[in-house]
């Protein structure tokens, strides 16, 4: 090889790198918004680190903020033009956020992926679909069911392995086990006002017989014979000494004997509780029918100009909404499933019998878990009506009162 091609063939190397160098294109930088901490925000932040190890052209920054926060702040982003890429966001907000034209519709990008929608359970994608199109897809779901105190249930002479089942049954329980010398509760309940408490009272309702709205979703339906007898009912437990209200927090704290709770709870008492605890399937009344609430989040594109950007937040929201990394993030978390392919999966299946059996009464009830209602304004009900619950818990007005109001400021906002 002569001189001349020598240094001609060095000049190309090096033109060449130097330009390939100038080109090339960095990872697409994505932001995550959710509200997960503790062993949730834990397991997120190791998938996290796992898509972006295995997909170094796009890189997801993991942003935390409260449950209280996030919605305000998303809220204050998108009205300045500064959202997340994506975010996993309260299934009760998605009617407002599909309806506020800043999320974007999925049903180009489903299709274009070749995403099997019908492994989705159903009434879970029936909270992302607002006129015909599709803005969100489930990450997580869970249910509310019954914890116990074992510790506190065998000291009062009651057997764990025999859980009340109505609710006469319920509060004689807790009458027995609650212990006021020692600050301990028989039956703790949600008394302080927001969606928590709306959230807690509404199983109470269903398992009535009542319903929070009408059918069509255009005015209240609590103020009923069901909702006084739920709203009743917490009266005498509070009234009778069964409950009291105490902040939130008392269960773990090992100074209660039972509470109503989330599948996650379990994953967080599991590690953290000094104390026996188990699971029953949430007691109904005398005539009443099972319910639960069902809970969870939904993960949401922010429309965007850069269609590499939405197409790199959807390629993370398919993958962590995908069998394989559900089957992780249901063990990790409690969370139950929101595939029928995660639910029928044996390394699953043999993970709930085996290493978490008190995930059980959960995973028979989510087939009476109800969908709360898909109001754009269903924040500002649950807000309402809470309020006036509170009033009654502390005797400020009647449950009669209570309810009748809340239906006049209810029935307002849904004008």
């Amino acid at each position: 090889m002569s001189r001349a091609v020598r240094f001609l063939l060095v000049v190309f190397l090096i033109t060449g790198f130097g330009t390939l160098s100038v080109f090339a294109q960095e990872p697409v930088q994505l932001t995550f918004w959710n509200y997960w901490d503790g062993n949730n925000g834990e397991a997120i932040q190791s998938l996290i680190d796992q898509f972006n190890s295995e997909h170094p052209d796009i890189q997801v920054e993991n942003v935390f903020y409260g449950w209280g926060e996030l919605l305000p702040r998303l809220q204050t982003a998108a009205a300045g033009g500064e959202s997340p890429d994506v975010a996993a966001v309260d299934m009760a907000w998605m009617p407002m956020l599909a309806n506020s034209g800043k999320v974007a519709a999925l049903d180009s990008l489903i299709e274009a992926a070749g995403i099997d929608l019908s492994d989705f359970y159903p009434s879970l994608l029936a909270v992302n679909t607002y006129n015909d199109q599709l803005f969100g897809l489930p990450v997580s779901t869970n249910n509310l069911e019954l914890l116990i105190n074992n510790d506190l249930f065998a000291a009062a002479g009651l057997d764990p392995a025999v859980p009340p089942t109505t609710w006469d049954e319920l509060q004689e329980a807790a009458l027995a086990c609650a212990d006021p010398d020692n600050g301990v509760v028989g039956m703790e309940l949600y008394t302080q006002p927001g969606e928590g408490l709306t959230w807690h009272f509404q199983v109470y309702l269903w398992q009535s017989g009542g319903e929070f709205l009408t059918a069509d979703n255009t005015a209240s339906a609590f103020n009923s014979d069901a909702g006084l007898q739920a709203l009743n009912y917490w009266k005498s437990l509070i009234d009778s000494g069964a409950s009291s209200l105490a902040p939130w927090g008392l269960f773990e704290q090992g100074k209660a004997c039972m509470r109503m709770d989330g599948s996650w709870m379990v994953s967080i008492l599991g590690e953290q509780a000094p104390f026996e605890f188990s699971t029953a399937v949430m007691p109904i009344p005398e005539g009443g029918q099972p319910a639960t609430n069902m809970g969870g989040e939904h993960m949401v594109i922010f429309n965007s100009d850069d269609s590499a950007r939405q197409e790199a937040a959807f390629t993370f929201m398919s993958w962590l909404t995908s069998s394989e990394v559900q089957v992780a993030w249901d063990q990790a978390t409690a969370f139950m499933p929101v595939r029928a392919s995660v639910a029928e999966n044996a390394d699953y299946q043999a993970w709930l019998q085996e290493t978490e059996p008190r995930l059980i009464p959960y995973a028979e009830s989510q087939q009476y878990a109800i969908n709360r209602p898909s109001v754009a304004v269903y924040p500002e009900l649950s807000d309402v009506f809470s309020s006036f619950l509170e009033r009654a818990l502390y005797g400020q007005i009647t449950p009669e009162e209570a309810l009748a109001n809340a239906q006049v400021a209810a029935d307002a906002l849904l004008r």
